[in-house]
Formats: structure tokens, C-alpha cells, sequence
């Protein structure tokens, strides 16, 4: 049976409102499935709905439109609703006259309808809610669990205090903690809500949003530290990626090129921390003091700019054997990817043939094959771990330009410091090509690596207007 963890649910229900489906049309489409499910086994008895203050309350709210036949009453938990579209079905009730009772009391319901908590839950319910629960528990009622018991957390299984229900009415997929937990959920049934399947194989929003990491408590360097090693033939491209790090969010990058080009790429920005390695070209010579770097960074991010040098993928390979997470780009790429690295390859077709010897139809059996995640980036990118893959739509024509690529290394460099690789490079690849199509609203179809450089604050900064 196919299942979805809370994370993925979270991300396709972000994406599938920037889609154009809005949440609120799919509680509607929650509340009115619990209600038939009701309406399939009772017939106009008593129902008291618990709700909580999010989405899943929401549900509760909706559901109880839609048993018209039913002596409906609604207990809160809390009159202050944090979620505002659980706040417009809230208010639609107040207006048509419903009971709601503020404060979780026991009830001689015939029915109960877990609206409390819903899939978010991490760890125990405290305070109202853990009262709710037992005073839930301590009723004889016919339980209604929404999405998955309050109590239960849906990705493990784990509880420790939570409502024994005696049907559970989950949607779009399964919750692998319903698996785990079939001696609380009782009879389970998986509604479809209306979510396109093709939904869950497309970044956006909701992406970013998830991966994205910002801490109010946190220090100098707690948001990332990135080892960017490039450079060679071309200067600009190394730079490129150091600054997109920055602009996406990561708060330390150093950048290690060869000495005789250190001057030029620190001339490029103030923000540049610019460290030189030995001689002309990076290669074997280089390895013993470019660990000493990286093995004080988060990811190392490699390949961009270094031309023709054949000694690039030895160093590259050996380099890797002192990390814990990488990005590869361009001549970084490479298919022998130690087991303890967790990694993202950015090729392009070309780079794909030339570096891992596959052809795009071949790109999710050669990412299992060497344990690393591709983002094979084209028209449309395709991010797969070998397991999982989702496509990126954002982008434009506009991005053939050069060192568009060069800024998404430095992305997914920045990104993955707090992520996996898979969900790194799927939120890089949706904010890249974001950025991209921000430069075409200003600019047409001629903008440069720098103004989609620049262009990445706003770009996130969009995408959390729509949480």
C-alpha cells in the first residue's frame, strides 16, 4: 500500500494551493469525506466534534455542515483558530447557528469526531490537549478519528497518550504510522480529496518552505558553512556559486581557487572569504589543505569553472572521502560517491553522458547505482535519488544563458546544509528556476547569472508569502 509521510503532505498541500487548488477547497473536500463515511453507518443520531485550533479542526468544521440530519455540537479547544481558512468554516457555523461550546467537555454523543490534532503532532499532547484525549477516551461514543488519531504520530506509529478510535478516515494516501498503529485507528479508510496524482511528482512552494531553515536562537555559522572549490580556466563561475550560497541562505562560504586566480574572484564581491591553493590548476598536490577546510564545513560544493584538468576528478574523489555532504558540478561530477556522502550531481544532459556514461532515460537507475542524488537539469529538471523522482517546471528560455548553473550549485550548496539531498535539491531546482522567471517579469529574456544572483531573496521571499 502506498503511504505519505507527514513531511510529503505538508509540501503537496503548500504546492498544490500554488498549483491553483486551493486548501480550502480540499478541507471541504476532507470535511465532506468524513461526513459520508459518517452518513454511511449512523443515521441522525448525536455527534460532538472536538476541534483544534489548525487545519484539522477545519475539517471538523466542514464535516459538520455536511451531516444536515445530525444533532451536531462543536467543542474548541481554543476560540483563538490559528488557521485562517479553519477560521472561515468556524465562522460559517457561528453564522447558521450551530452549538459551539469553547472548552473540550464530556459529551453523551452518540458520535465523537476527532477534529484535535491531525498529522503534525511530534511527541506528547500537553495541557487542553491531553485533557481533550482523555476526556475523548472516557466517552462511550462511536469514535471518528480525522486523518489519523490525536495522540498518534503519523509517520512513526509512536504514542503515548492518544484517542482509541473506532474508525479512521485518512486522505489522499495511507500515514505510515496508521500501519504501525492499527490498535487505535480501528477501521481505517483512505479518501481521495481531489489531488492530481501528478501533483506529487512537482516541486514548488511547498518545497522551499519545508527545507528552507531559518533559527531565532541560532549563531554565526548555524544556518550553513559551505567549502566552495572551483576555479581554473574561468573565474566567474566560482564566484557565482559562493554568492548564490549566501543569497540562499547559508552564513559562511569559503571559497578555495588556484593562487593564480585568488585576486580576480575576491574582486568580484566584499562577501567573498577567498582562500589560494598551490599552482595554476586544483588537483592531488591540493588535497591535504583543502581537507583541513572542509572538514569544518557543512557541504562542500565542487566543479564549477575548472576547464580541462585532468587531475580535478582524482582530487575530487579523494576530497570526498573528508565529507559528509556534497554538491558536484560540471568537472566535479563523478559516479564514485563514498557511502557516508550524501550527495547532489547538477549535470546537464552533456555532463550526464560525459561524467556518469548514461542517458537521460537512465538517470534514476544510474542515481541508485551510485547511492547519490541527480538533479539532471534541462527544460524540465528531473530529481531522483533512484527511488523518488519529481520534476521542476520553473524556468525559462532566458536561463540558457551561462553560469544559471554555475548559481544553482551554489543553491543546493546552501540548501542542503540543513536537508537531505533529495528535498535540497528539489527546493533548489523550484527556487532556481523561480528566480529565473522573476528576471523574465523584469526583464524579458535577457538577463544575466547576476540578475538571477540577485534575484534569489525575493525569489524565497515569495515563496514563504504562501504558507
Amino acid at each position: 500500500m502506498e503511504t505519505i509521510t507527514s513531511r510529503d503532505m505538508r509540501i503537496l498541500d503548500v504546492n498544490c494551493e500554488f498549483f491553483g487548488l486551493s486548501r480550502l477547497q480540499l478541507m471541504e473536500n476532507a470535511g465532506k469525506a468524513v461526513a459520508d463515511e459518517i452518513k454511511k453507518r449512523f443515521e441522525g443520531c448525536k455527534v460532538a466534534i472536538f476541534a483544534g485550533t489548525g487545519n484539522n479542526g477545519g475539517d471538523g468544521f466542514v464535516c459538520a455542515r455536511h451531516l444536515k440530519d445530525f444533532e451536531v455540537e462543536i467543542y474548541l479547544v481554543s476560540r483563538d483558530i490559528k488557521s485562517e481558512i479553519a477560521k472561515r468554516n468556524l465562522e460559517i457555523l457561528e453564522k447558521a447557528g450551530y452549538k459551539i461550546v469553547v472548552g473540550i467537555k464530556e459529551s453523551d454523543a452518540d458520535i465523537l469526531v476527532d477534529a484535535l490534532l491531525g498529522i503534525g503532532l511530534r511527541g506528547k499532547p500537553r495541557g487542553d490537549y491531553e485533557r481533550a484525549i482523555e476526556i475523548a477516551n472516557n466517552m462511550r461514543a462511536f469514535k471518528v478519528a480525522i486523518d489519523v488519531p490525536s495522540g498518534l504520530d503519523s509517520d512513526t506509529g509512536n504514542y503515548e497518550i492518544a484517542i482509541k478510535c473506532d474508525l479512521t478516515v485518512t486522505f489522499h494516501k495511507m500515514k505510515p504510522g496508521i500501519l504501525k498503529a492499527r490498535e487505535i485507528c480501528g477501521e481505517v479508510v483512505v479518501k481521495d480529496i481531489g489531488i492530481p496524482r501528478e501533483f506529487e511528482r512537482l516541486c514548488g512552494v511547498g518545497d522551499v518552505i519545508e527545507t528552507y531553515k531559518r533559527f531565532s536562537d541560532a549563531h554565526k555559522g548555524m544556518h550553513g558553512r559551505v567549502a566552495v572549490i572551483g576555479g581554473g580556466d574561468f573565474t566567474g563561475a566560482v564566484a557565482l556559486a559562493s554568492l548564490a550560497c549566501y543569497n540562499s541562505g547559508a552564513d559562511i562560504v569559503i571559497t578555495l581557487v588556484p593562487e593564480t586566480i585568488k585576486n580576480v574572484v575576491a574582486s568580484f564581491s566584499p562577501n567573498l572569504i577567498v582562500r589560494s591553493l598551490k599552482g595554476e590548476r586544483i588537483g592531488i598536490k591540493n588535497l591535504k589543505e583543502a581537507e583541513e577546510i572542509v572538514k569544518k564545513c557543512d557541504v562542500v560544493v565542487m566543479g564549477m569553472g575548472v576547464g580541462e584538468n585532468p587531475e580535478f576528478k582524482e582530487f575530487v574523489e579523494e576530497l570526498l572521502k573528508s565529507c559528509r555532504k556534497a554538491v558536484l558540478d560540471a568537472e566535479g561530477i563523478t559516479e564514485n560517491i563514498p557511502e557516508n556522502v550524501e550527495a547532489i550531481l547538477t549535470p546537464h544532459k552533456g555532463e550526464l553522458r560525459k561524467h556518469l556514461k548514461a542517458e537521460p532515460s537512465e538517470v534514476e537507475k544510474v542515481a541508485k547505482k551510485i547511492g547519490a542524488v541527480i538533479l539532471l537539469k534541462g527544460k524540465e529538471d528531473v530529481i531522483t535519488d533512484g527511488e523518488r523522482t519529481k520534476i521542476n517546471k520553473t524556468g525559462n528560455a532566458g536561463m540558457t544563458v551561462g553560469g544559471t548553473g554555475d548559481v544553482l550549485a551554489g543553491v543546493c550548496g546552501a540548501l542542503l546544509c540543513n536537508d537531505n539531498a533529495f528535498n535540497s535539491a528539489c527546493a533548489s531546482a523550484f527556487i532556481n528556476g523561480f528566480a529565473g522567471d522573476i528576471c523574465f517579469e523584469k526583464y524579458g529574456y535577457n538577463f544575466t547569472a547576476v540578475h538571477l544572483l540577485e534575484t534569489l531573496p525575493e525569489a524565497f521571499k515569495r515563496c514563504f508569502e504562501w504558507m
